[in-house]
């Protein structure tokens, strides 16, 4: 994945995304990222990553086990009483977009948009 196309990819949900608390590009069988941006310190984006990955792997997994293996694992959006995490894989599956925000600044419409917006330059990177 090129550097500066993920981070370019980035920058724009930080300046798109009220509130961003952390960014990243994941392997979803590995959960490792591939890039980040960490805009509050104190958010473990590694953990976060790794683990929003097996979320999307075991969802994978249930879909196929129930033969609907054309389906595609699309946007997760998880709701916490302070945050907003929006999980999206790539078309291929192999890659997702982990985001996190502030509950009370981030506009769900907006920010749903700059993360597929993230989404499909990750996966253009990697091609």
């Amino acid at each position: 994945m090129g550097k500066n196309e993920t981070q370019e990819a980035f920058e724009y949900a930080q300046n798109e995304i009220s509130g961003l608390k952390a960014i990243s590009a994941v392997e979803i069988e590995t959960g490792l990222a591939h890039g980040s941006l960490v805009v509050d310190k104190s958010f473990d984006l590694d953990a976060a990553s790794a683990y929003n990955a097996e979320v999307v792997k075991a969802k994978i997994k249930a879909k196929n086990a129930m033969g609907m293996t054309k389906e595609k694992v699309e946007l997760m959006i998880i709701e916490l009483s302070h945050q907003i995490h929006m999980i999206q894989p790539t078309p291929n599956e192999k890659f997702i977009v982990y985001m996190a925000a502030d509950r009370q600044s981030a506009n769900i419409g907006i920010t749903r948009k700059a993360v597929l917006e993230v989404s499909k330059r990750i996966e253009a990177s990697l091609n």
